[in-house]
């Protein structure tokens, strides 16, 4: 794309071309996804309704746009000598292999040391160029990197498409993986999270694994995926959320009583005899070759449930994540990996309670979400999710954000929120939402999922029944949900309305097409319903599992100007 092409298009223009960075990998090639829009700036802003790519382009840039366009890095570097491949080696690294992946001799300034001091550099590869690199002080332990950090695996630019790939925590452990015969193996950049809360990584960690969205071309292409991260409780954090982003029904974990990969090429210290150079690759390549597949929901015996089953003993189940609301969390919370299912009849304010329990998990929780909703325009979906954040209304009126808060708000947007627009050439499926929403979680780590409404839905039919359709198509849901662990809101008004303009009963899972299926197959049923005095009811008329909620109703206040809810005037 050109500077001389982006000149055709004028203010308010857009036209659409098929995207860069994911046509390649379809069907249909030619599908033309990507809209293109001047603006009143010159820029030339770029949205693909497929896989969500998402920038701009200034025209007076005299060079060739491209979307994945590399920044090569200029690191000052030296060949290693025999003192770093002796360390090395003590690590069962030889010199082939340190070679193979490029390691190199730099002096580099380590702030806990607070000096300059030998290192062994670690190479960071994308497109066959260097973007990074990660540095280990010799002969004192510590680590660095270069400004900006590595946004890739390490070893990707050896990996061969289309082959089972290895993922570890460390690089060493890469190397030992290699050093045992196993090629096609990274690891991740920045390791283990930090941040980590009963056994999962924390909301705030998700910019960490942008590496993952870097890679999905491979990660697609692999039959399956092996997570061979550390045994401690920060490794394990790390492998479920690999597995949650690349999909669990892909991925494969390895077990092994010793803390990395590394300590069990090495073996025991302690036991006299054996050389691991020659018992250290079967070891290895043993935990690999008897790496199982992810526990999802399925077969499994006791034994696969033992950590979670002294988690509950010792902790308790605990609860979802808080709506916002005392009042609400009493009988409802959000968990991670569930469907919701909310119905009530039209403007009753349905649509609006879900979004603000997503600003809500967004700002206390730090989710992130991809939002389908087929009767809303996403500029005006966005317009909406800004008034809830602030407060304060967007269109002109009383109480009218100023200009920095409309800033700061579409900024907060911009970084909770993907929007799975309607205009592209495929069909509305339930199949092509859920290819965009693991795409989301990929690129942005989303752990929450809205479609509203159901009924906007294409629904094959294929010799079955109403009742039936709607029922595998609530058991894909699912699926997706336990093999993301995201919480999915599925937003479906009632089958039967009464348009007199009479008082009508509250619905609940019964009321809506399909009835049985979607009281059945959702974990979670909530009616929003417009009460007496201005009040919105909120009712829970089912909830799977006690340690979420229970069925019960309250009710909450409305405050039209905003668009947002509140337990008391106070809060408005």
């Amino acid at each position: 794309m050109t500077p001389e092409f982006v000149e055709q298009f004028h203010f308010g223009e857009s036209t659409r071309v098929s995207c860069p960075s994911c046509s390649g990998d379809r069907k249909k090639t030619n599908s033309k996804d990507m809209t293109l829009t001047r603006k009143a700036d010159g820029a030339v802003v770029y949205h693909c309704h497929h896989c969500l790519e998402t920038g701009s382009v200034q025209p007076e840039k005299k060079r060739e746009f491209k979307l994945s366009a590399v920044p090569k890095k200029e690191i000052i570097s030296n060949k290693l000598e025999a003192r770093h491949y002796s360390y090395l080696l003590t690590r069962g690294i030889t010199q082939e292999t340190a070679d193979k992946m490029k390691l190199f001799a730099a002096d580099k300034f380590f702030s806990r040391l607070n000096k300059v001091t030998d290192a062994i550099g670690f190479p960071y590869f994308r497109d066959g160029a260097l973007v990074a690199a990660k540095y280990r002080s010799f002969p004192d332990k510590d680590f660095t990197q270069d400004a900006g950090g590595a946004h890739d695996f390490f070893g990707i630019h050896l990996v061969e498409k289309g082959k089972p790939l290895v993922i570890v925590e460390g690089e060493i452990d890469c190397l030992t993986l290699i050093q045992a015969g196993i090629e096609n193996a990274v690891s991740v950049p920045a390791g283990a999270p930090i941040k980590v809360a009963d056994g999962k990584v924390l909301p705030s960690e998700d910019k960490k694994f942008s590496y993952v969205w870097n890679a999905r071309e491979i990660l697609d292409a692999a039959p399956y995926v092996i997570l061979a991260t550390d045994q401690d409780a920060p490794g394990q954090a790390l492998a479920e959320e690999l597995a949650r982003r690349i999909g669990k029904e892909k991925c494969r974990v390895a077990k092994f009583s010793k803390k990395d990969l590394n300590e069990v090429y090495l073996g025991d210290p302690s036991q006299e005899g054996g050389d691991p150079s020659q018992e250290g690759p079967k070891r290895v390549r043993d935990v690999i070759d008897s790496a199982v597949a992810y526990p999802i929901a399925g077969l499994s015996d006791a034994s696969t449930y033992a950590d979670r089953l002294n988690d509950l003993y010792n902790q308790g189940t605990g609860k979802g994540f808080s709506t916002g609301y005392s009042s609400v969390d009493s009988i409802y919370t959000v968990a991670p990996g569930q469907l919701t299912v909310v119905t009530g009849y039209p403007s009753s304010g349905k649509s609006n309670f879900v979004d603000q329990i997503m600003v809500n998990l967004a700002r206390g929780a730090e989710w992130k979400f991809a939002v389908c909703s087929f009767e809303n325009q996403p500029e005006i979906h966005i317009s909406r999710l800004m008034e809830i954040y602030t407060r304060k209304r967007f269109f002109d009126g009383k109480d009218r954000m100023t200009q920095d808060e409309k800033d700061n708000a579409f900024k907060w947007v911009n970084d909770h929120f993907l929007f799975i627009d309607s205009n592209g050439e495929e069909p509305s499926t339930l199949d092509s939402v859920l290819e965009r929403a693991r795409v989301a979680v990929k690129r942005l780590g989303i752990r929450g999922l809205v479609i509203d409404p159901y009924n906007y839905l294409e629904l094959p039919r294929e010799n079955l029944t109403e009742t039936e359709a709607i029922s595998q198509m609530l058991t894909r849901v699912q699926k997706f949900c336990k093999a993301h662990d995201v919480h999915t809101f599925f937003i479906a008004h009632p089958s039967k309305i009464n348009r007199a303009g009479v008082d009508q009963p509250r619905p609940d899972g019964m009321s809506i097409s399909g009835s049985m299926s979607w009281w059945a197959k959702t974990d979670n049923g909530i009616t929003v319903h417009r009460g007496a005095d201005k009040l919105v009811e909120i009712a829970v008329w089912k909830c799977r599992y006690r340690w979420v909620g229970a069925q019960g109703e309250t009710s909450l206040l409305y405050n039209k100007t905003s668009g947002t809810y509140a337990e008391n005037l106070d809060m408005f």
